[in-house]
């Protein structure tokens, strides 16, 4: 089978592991490989479980070929190729990104393709696919508060517990948003250590605690 050398440019996300795709940040690549390829995928999740495979799958997967002729297969083939040569290298530069707290993370100026997605087999469609490459924001702080807010929220959408309760509970609602204002989600890949938290979180009036409790107790509701 022949060999083919074929170069194209493909949107890449707004930002490295942040849902979002740029519609003007691109990269350019370069494909060098066999026309086409067979790998193994999941039945399942459609995932790709071996790359360059000459057997049949297993049980619970499936045998699909790539083919770097069509262009539409051609950035999927070229994320897959790094297992296709021993040789396989990626030149990357890198800058300086200073945090809230004065990391300095080593933010990757020209990501690889597959750096920013994952490839599979999309079985609703029949065809190859890419998933972005995610990672999870994290603070540990805001989560509490969520929790909190909406706990009481949910209390405060079903009942009406009269005045002045009902402006505690708007209150103690608008406050939790103005802590999560002051404490967003953090891209933890990029910190040696997390940014303490800006304040504290808002305590649940015992007022509102108090009525919540008796509407439990009366109604069983937890």
């Amino acid at each position: 089978m022949a060999n083919i050398t074929s170069s194209f440019t493909y949107l890449l996300p707004t930002e490295l592991y942040v849902a979002g795709i740029s519609t003007n940040v691109t990269g350019s690549y370069t494909y060098s490989g066999p026309e086409d390829f067979d790998v193994w995928v999941n039945n399942s999740t459609g995932d790709v479980e071996k790359i360059n495979t000459k057997t049949a799958a297993p049980s619970g997967s499936s045998v699909k070929t790539v083919n770097a002729k069509d262009s539409s297969q051609l950035p999927m083939a070229y994320a897959l190729s790094h297992a296709l040569s021993d040789s396989y290298s990626y030149s990357y530069t890198y800058s300086d990104e200073t945090q809230s707290n004065g990391d300095v993370y080593k933010k990757m100026d020209n990501p690889d393709l597959r750096d920013a997605y994952s490839v599979y087999w999309d079985f609703a469609n029949s065809k190859w696919a890419f998933k972005q490459i995610l990672k999870k924001l994290e603070n540990d702080s805001a989560d509490i508060a969520i929790q909190r807010r909406d706990w009481v929220k949910s209390w405060g959408d079903k009942y009406d517990f009269g005045e002045p309760v009902n402006t505690k509970i708007d209150h103690y609602v608008a406050g939790i948003g103005t802590y999560l204002a002051a404490n967003p989600y953090h891209k933890k890949w990029k910190f040696v250590t997390l940014p303490a938290p800006t304040g504290t979180i808002p305590k649940i009036p015992s007022d509102i605690q108090i009525e919540i409790s008796k509407l439990q107790n009366s109604t069983g509701v937890v």
